[in-house]
């Protein structure tokens, strides 16, 4: 008896442990996948707790995962990787995505993260929903939770400073309950920039311990930010709402008159490639030429700048992210993994 009784207990331990691992699944090449990242190798992360490696770009293999957390964002740094996602999950490898350790899992929360960023192997920050942010200051073994009121719009932190004024007890609360979801992190140069809800555009120049916002005159969300070789700052968001900002000059609208998301931006040269749903491609000069257009009006008024062209992936599956590898570029989807020949 004593032994059948080890021998379920036993069992249903190895059941539970495996419960919490992500499913290796026979098709995850094409299952969402929601971003990647690469060096001189591949990863790729998704739903259920996803991770694939490839060295080639071509041949991906899923790697034994901790977790089955939806997972949204990838960043590498040499050998190290760190990914990010649902219930305020960290994962960190110290092998190029072999092997993965939980360095957060916080569900407590109901928050996820949807984006990471390390400025070394050291340093690095986690933004999300409901202005979730976390930064670690010693490679993700302790992760510290900050609140940033100035990415507020200027009417909510006029209301939070009278909460502080008036009943400073509730300060916090307030601030954790109205901050904005925090989509995007881009580094370019010695600024940090920070797209998220409700028109947030960010710049930081000391690794987002505190922040700038812009004003853009736009209310949606952005979902990237991007610098193009002549130092102009690209962002991008909902219903194809793209605005440019040169130098220190004000942001202007680039009329793309398109009605879905736009998820990637990916400057080319002398071209611009922005990605997005229902598997849409834009190109547009680098030159990003802005109208008077107001994204607020009515579609129909709408004409796309000089010089687009547009293409749509024949299974119209959203474009998540890309990112160029040896050359080509590889998409992550609605669908899985695309190879692209975008021009």
């Amino acid at each position: 008896m004593k032994s059948t009784l080890a021998a379920i207990i036993a069992l249903s331990a190895l059941f539970s442990v495996h419960a919490q691992e992500a499913y290796q699944a026979p098709l995850v090449t094409k299952s969402v996948l929601l971003d990647i990242d690469t060096a001189d190798y591949v990863v790729v992360a998704g739903e259920r707790g996803h991770i694939l490696t490839s060295s080639d770009g071509e041949n991906f293999v899923q790697q034994a995962v901790p977790v089955t957390a939806t997972l949204t964002a990838v960043d590498i740094v040499g050998g190290d990787v760190w990914v990010a996602g649902h219930d305020a999950t960290i994962l960190h490898s110290s092998d190029r995505g072999t092997t993965w350790t939980v360095q957060m899992s916080a569900p407590e929360l109901e928050m996820p993260f949807l984006d990471i960023l390390f400025f070394d192997h050291q340093h690095g920050v986690a933004a999300g929903a409901y202005g979730l942010f976390f930064r670690t200051r010693d490679g993700g073994k302790t992760w510290n939770r900050e609140l940033h009121a100035t990415l507020l719009n200027p009417y909510d932190q006029e209301y939070l400073d009278e909460v502080k004024r008036d009943t400073p007890e509730y300060y916090e609360e307030e601030l954790r309950a109205i901050l904005p979801h925090l989509n995007k992190l881009e580094q370019v140069g010695e600024t940090l920039y920070l797209v998220g809800e409700a028109g947030l555009v960010a710049m930081s120049d000391n690794m987002g311990e505190t922040w700038t916002r812009m004003d853009t005159t736009y209310e949606g969300s952005f979902l990237d930010v991007a610098e193009t070789a002549d130092d102009t700052i690209v962002i991008a968001g909902l219903r194809g709402h793209t605005f440019v900002r040169r130098g220190t000059g004000e942001w202007e609208n680039v009329p793309t008159c398109l009605s879905g998301s736009l998820n990637k931006i990916l400057p080319a040269g002398e071209r611009v490639r922005l990605f997005g749903n229902n598997g849409m491609m834009i190109s547009v000069p680098a030159s990003l030429e802005t109208s008077e257009f107001d994204p607020r009006g009515p579609a129909d008024s709408c004409e796309p700048v000089d010089g687009l062209s547009r293409e749509q992936l024949k299974d119209k599956a959203s474009i998540v992210s890309v990112a160029r590898f040896n050359g080509h570029l590889i998409a992550v989807t609605a669908n899985g993994i695309k190879q692209l020949d975008m021009d």
